[in-house]
């Protein structure tokens, strides 16, 4: 009996990683992001920056396709670097430093949607 809960157990947490939805996800990135952006204080950056931290997180925890998760898992660990340099910022009161930062962030997004989305002529001329 304790086997068939285990393995139970198992299929339950791989599916849930299987039924993750990158997509919608990336949505609320891209919206915390903006706020991110547009935060007039320390405080409402830090809230956006939390909500995008979490994602990220749960982004990390997800399966995708073998031949893209380990380009995936690349990106979201890139992230996860930007965010605690934004959180350092945010500890030290430096607003304008943290929404510096955030140019990294929007630099990993250009690259990362590129690798995973290559253009047909970056396939032909590579």
């Amino acid at each position: 009996m304790r086997k068939i809960v285990l393995l139970s157990a198992l299929f339950t947490s791989q599916a849930f990683a299987a039924d993750y939805d990158l997509k919608s996800a990336m949505k609320q990135m891209k919206l915390d992001f903006k706020q991110a952006a547009e935060a007039q204080s320390v405080e409402e950056m830090q809230t956006a920056i939390d909500s995008f931290s979490r994602l990220i997180t749960q982004s990390q925890s997800a399966a995708y396709p073998p031949e893209k998760q380990n380009l995936y898992i690349e990106g979201f660990n890139k992230l996860s670097l930007s965010i605690e340099a934004i959180n350092q910022e945010l500890q030290q009161g430096d607003l304008k430093g943290a929404k510096q930062e955030l140019k990294v962030i929007d630099g990993l997004r250009e690259e990362y949607h590129d690798k995973r989305n290559p253009s047909i002529w970056s396939k032909i001329f590579g």
